[in-house]
C-alpha cells in the first residue's frame, strides 16, 4: 500500500515506515525527500521515535530549511493484535503550496488593508473638499447680495441726480427771469446742474461696475457648483471602490484563515 500512497493521494507525500530499531521502507515524495535510507536506525528525540517510544500519535510541522519544502509531519505507533508496539508509520506532506497561498493572501490581506486606508484618506478630502465649496458658495451668495444692495444704492443716486439736474435747470431759469438780481442764484443752479450730471455718471459706472461683478460672480458659482457635483460624483465613486475592496479583502481573509488550517491540521491542532 505504501508505494501507491503518492499516486493515491493529491498531496505531495512520504512514507517511512520503521520497526522499534530501524527504517524499514521509505518511499520519497514528489518533490522531496528525506535524507535517510532504508537500515537507518531510529533517532532519538524525532517524531517516530516519539511516537514509538510515547505509544500515542506525533505531528509537527517541518520548517523549508531541513528538506526544501515546508513538511506537515505525522508519525502513528505500529501495533501488534496484543496492542504490542512493533514499529511506527511517518508521513510527511509537502504544505508548500499552502504555505504560498497563506503567505499570498496575508500580502493581499495588507495591501487591501492599505487601499481601504488610503480610500479613507481619500474620502476624507473629498468631504473637507465639498464642505470648503459649500462655503465658498454661501459666501458668493452673500456677495451677491451685497452688489444687489449696491446697485439699489446706485439705483437711488440717479433718481437723486436727475433730480438735481433738473433742480438746476428750474434754478436757472428763474435766474434767468431775475435778470440782474438772478446772477449770483445762476451761478449755483450751474453748479447744481453740475453735480447733477457728475452723481449720474458716477452712478453710471457703479452700475457697469456692479453687473461686471454680477456675471463673474454668476459664473464662480457655476463652476464651483461643477466641481461640487464632481466631487459628490468622486465620493460616491470611492464609497463604491471602498465597498468592493472591503469584499475583496474579507475573501483574501477567509483564503488566508483556510490556507493556515489546513497548515495547522498538519500539526494536528
Amino acid at each position: 500500500m505504501a508505494p501507491f500512497l503518492n499516486q493515491l493521494s493529491q498531496e505531495d507525500v512520504t512514507v517511512g515506515i520503521y520497526n522499534t530499531e530501524e527504517l524499514v521502507l521509505n518511499i520519497p515524495g514528489e518533490t522531496f525527500k528525506l535524507p535517510v535510507k532504508v537500515g537507518d536506525p531510529l533517532q532519538e528525540g524525532d517524531i517516530i521515535s516519539k511516537a514509538i517510544f510515547e505509544n500515542k500519535a506525533q505531528s509537527m510541522n517541518v520548517p523549508k530549511e531541513v528538506f526544501g519544502v515546508p513538511v506537515a509531519a505525522n508519525a502513528i505507533p505500529l501495533r501488534d493484535e496484543n496492542r504490542n508496539v512493533i514499529g511506527g508509520v511517518g508521513l510527511g506532506t509537502s504544505i508548500e503550496k499552502n504555505q504560498l497561498l497563506a503567505d499570498v493572501s496575508r500580502d493581499l490581506t495588507d495591501m487591501f488593508e492599505n487601499m481601504s486606508a488610503s480610500i479613507e484618506e481619500i474620502t476624507s478630502s473629498i468631504d473637507e473638499l465639498s464642505g470648503n465649496l459649500n462655503q465658498t458658495t454661501e459666501a458668493f451668495e452673500e456677495m451677491g447680495n451685497k452688489v444687489s444692495k449696491i446697485e439699489s444704492f446706485s439705483e437711488q443716486v440717479t433718481s437723486i441726480s436727475e433730480k438735481s439736474h433738473i433742480l438746476g435747470l428750474n434754478a436757472s431759469i428763474e435766474a434767468a427771469r431775475a435778470g440782474e438780481y438772478g446772477k449770483g442764484f445762476a451761478v449755483v443752479s450751474k453748479e447744481v446742474q453740475n453735480m447733477g450730471s457728475q452723481t449720474k455718471q458716477f452712478a453710471a459706472d457703479i452700475q457697469r461696475t456692479t453687473n461686471e461683478l454680477s456675471e463673474k460672480i454668476a459664473s464662480l458659482q457655476h463652476m464651483v457648483k461643477n466641481v461640487n457635483e464632481q466631487s459628490t460624483e468622486q465620493a460616491k465613486a470611492m464609497d463604491d471602490m471602498s465597498e468592493t475592496v472591503q469584499h475583496v479583502y474579507h475573501e483574501a481573509q477567509k483564503l488566508q484563515e483556510m490556507a493556515s488550517n489546513h497548515i495547522h491540521q498538519g500539526k494536528g491542532d
